[in-house]
Order: structure tokens, then C-alpha cells, then sequence
């Protein structure tokens, strides 16, 4: 075994995002949704309640042991998040939306997990927000560029980017997502892509088939439901945790 992987969590992601050196298997379920199970709470109502979401998701990593927690995953959270047509920072992270959620049980969790736990947010990335906001891709990259930032400030250590349509100004959004990297780096944290080339993608392993699956930032294959099974992920993680 690699004696960094003896270090916090947090400290070997960060030297991850630095170059440095070895740094073994980083387990991080897509489970975001999951932890509404333990609240009880309608999910519409948890994704929009930072006490909950904090509670929720550390409770969740308690019971299964992953390195990593996801404070934000996908499924048109800044869509959800706006009062309007237009993309926004300060209205999408205004008081009682999911993103304003997330990012606040990011602070939370950071000040409670120090460095035994890791963060990852999963965020659209700027070609899907132009889509869904019907807006100019600048406007996207720039707003996408500060959400990635706000994350990073908050304690996000990885940032999952949802983006798998190359727009047809292909350079102007690889150079967006690089400065999304650039940023990310700047914090000690690494940005990732989902199901796209222009980044890097972590290692992704079935629910149902833990297998080995080397060094580095390892996903589930796909993002787990609030229908998941705990034992199923329990076991999931508790195998890939095993064999590093």
C-alpha cells in the first residue's frame, strides 16, 4: 500500500490536483439523491434545504464509508434553481434554492469533515446551460466559470462537469472548461468530465460489479437514485476500499 493513502482524504486529492506524486483510490458514489432516504423529506424539499442536505449526506457517508460527498449532482440544478429565463449567479444562489442549498452545506460540511472527507459538485457545464437558458454561449461560460469558482471557495475539492454535446464553437468551450480547470487547480481541486473527452474522466465501476478498477478518482457508473440500495452500496464501496 502506498503510504500516502494513509493521509486524509481531502490532502490526497489535493495532491492529486498538484501532480504530486502517488496517491492511491479516491471512492466517490454518485449518491446525492440517496441520502434523502435517511431525511425522510420529500426531494423537491431536500434538495432545497441546506440542514438537511448537510445532515443527509453525512450521515449517508457514516453509514458507507466513501471518501467522497457529493454537495451538488446534476439533474438541472440551475435550471431549478432560477426565478426566470435568465442565468443569473445571484438569483440561481439565491436563499431557498437547490444551488444556494448545496453551496451552503458545502461550507457546512467542509467546517464539520475537514480534511477526512472530500467534496465533489457536479455542475452543468456551459454548452448545456446556453441550451437550457436559451442564452449566448459567453454568457454561459461566464456564469458557469463563477459557479465553478463559488464551489471551489465554498471547500469543493472535485468538480464533475455534465457537458457531453461539443457545441459548434468547439474552441471557445474547451477554453472554458480549461479555465473551469485552471480555476479548480488554483483551489487544489480537480475538475472532471462526465461521459466527455475534454476532460478527465474518473474511473467508473457497475453497482453491481466492484471490481478493482486502479488508481484515482473512482464514480459509480451511473448516478445512484433515492431507490438505490444501501447494502448494495455499502458493499460497493467496502470492496473497492479493500482492494486499494
Amino acid at each position: 500500500m502506498n503510504t500516502l493513502i494513509t493521509r486524509p482524504v481531502r490532502k490526497r486529492v489535493q495532491a492529486m490536483a498538484l501532480g504530486r506524486g502517488q496517491h492511491g483510490r479516491i471512492i466517490a458514489p454518485l449518491a446525492f439523491d440517496l441520502a434523502a432516504q435517511i431525511s425522510a423529506r420529500p426531494i423537491g424539499e431536500f434538495h432545497c434545504d441546506p440542514t438537511q442536505l448537510a445532515n443527509g449526506l453525512s450521515e449517508l457517508q457514516r453509514a458507507i464509508g466513501n471518501d467522497v460527498i457529493c454537495v451538488a449532482l446534476g439533474d438541472e440544478i440551475e435550471l431549478r434553481s432560477a426565478s426566470g429565463d435568465e442565468l443569473d449567479l445571484q438569483d440561481l444562489t439565491r436563499e431557498g434554492t437547490p444551488l444556494a442549498a448545496s453551496l451552503e452545506a458545502c461550507h457546512r460540511l467542509r467546517a464539520s469533515g475537514g480534511d477526512e472527507i472530500a467534496l465533489l459538485a457536479g455542475l452543468t457545464g456551459p454548452a448545456t446551460l446556453a441550451a437550457q437558458f436559451d442564452c449566448d454561449p459567453t454568457e454561459a461560460a461566464s456564469f458557469f466559470t463563477a459557479l465553478v469558482k463559488e464551489f471551489c471557495a465554498a471547500g469543493c475539492d472535485l468538480v464533475l462537469v455534465f457537458d457531453p454535446t461539443i457545441p459548434d464553437d468547439e474552441e471557445d468551450w474547451r477554453d472554458t472548461l480549461k479555465t473551469a480547470s485552471n480555476i479548480a487547480r488554483f483551489h487544489r481541486a480537480i475538475a472532471l468530465g462526465w461521459e466527455m473527452e475534454a476532460l478527465p474522466s474518473p474511473h467508473r465501476v457497475p453497482l453491481d460489479a466492484p471490481t478493482v478498477a486502479g488508481a484515482g478518482i473512482t464514480t459509480t457508473e451511473a448516478l445512484l437514485s433515492t431507490e438505490t440500495d444501501f447494502e448494495d452500496l455499502r458493499t460497493w464501496v467496502a470492496t473497492l476500499s479493500g482492494s486499494r
